[in-house]
């Protein structure tokens, strides 16, 4: 079973029971249509996702509505896969990330989105909480806001012989965290806005206490991502957060 759907409180001992209860509702959305079938969202008030891909190859992903935001260039690995280049409000490229994005089935086939407004979340699957920076470089020698992807680094290399995915390791401070509930289970699950290598959120299994304010949260993430400025008009006109007339 994939663990990253504990992050956003879809507690299922399979992905086909998530799958099916997510059917069962009414919040099912169609976001695209690809290769004669469709690709379908569940979307949770809680800000949890479900993305189902009802063509072939077929693939069910998880999500989440991220609230803090990034830029970058996103180019595909495949249906589900992207390689995101994390660009600073400069346009100077940051670093590379690869993650399960929430449209990827419908930019397969098209070229590199440039400059894309996006929403990344880290759905944590095993982390460690430290008080404070200071006890966190202390302990552990490592610097507070790194993340490693080892699938952006595959893919940079351009190794056929090892597989990208979308897990991660990171290290983040904490700004602000909070409890929410997905309402497909009722279960409780921990959201928090953090201080990282790039503009992320993240996403935690439930537990009985919140990280606080400058705690630092270190742990493996399955990273996901959507492309929240419309996609194939650069910046929606002058609508988004490009600087139109301004660079």
């Amino acid at each position: 079973m994939s663990t990253d759907l504990k992050s956003i409180g879809l507690g299922f001992d399979r992905w086909q029971d998530a799958v099916e209860a997510a059917i069962a509702t009414d919040r099912l959305a169609v976001t695209g249509e690809v290769r004669g079938g469709q690709l379908i969202q569940y979307s949770d008030n809680s800000g949890a996702q479900i993305n189902i891909l009802a063509v072939e190859p077929f693939a069910t992903y998880a999500g989440f509505d991220s609230a803090t935001r990034t830029y970058g260039n996103v180019s595909m690995v495949n249906d589900v896969l992207a390689y995101l280049e994390v660009m600073d409000p400069f346009g100077k490229s940051m670093m590379a990330v690869t993650a399960n994005l929430a449209q990827g089935p419908i930019l397969v086939d098209e070229p590199t989105q440039e400059w894309a407004e996006l929403g990344v979340t880290a759905l944590v699957l095993g982390h460690k909480v430290y008080d404070s920076t200071d006890v966190y470089q202390e302990t552990t020698g490592e610097l507070v806001g790194q993340l490693i992807s080892e699938g952006a680094q595959i893919v940079a290399a351009g190794d056929g012989a090892a597989a990208p995915d979308a897990s991660a390791q990171f290290s983040a401070r904490v700004l602000e965290a909070e409890y929410r509930i997905n309402q497909l289970t009722n279960q409780r699950f921990i959201y928090a806005q953090v201080d990282g290598a790039f503009p992320f959120d993240v996403c935690l299994p439930d537990a009985e206490e919140l990280p606080q304010p400058g705690n630092v949260i270190v742990g493996t993430a399955v990273m996901t991502a959507a492309v929240k400025s419309p996609m194939g008009g650069g910046c929606g006109g002058c609508g988004g957060s490009c600087g139109c007339g301004g660079h």
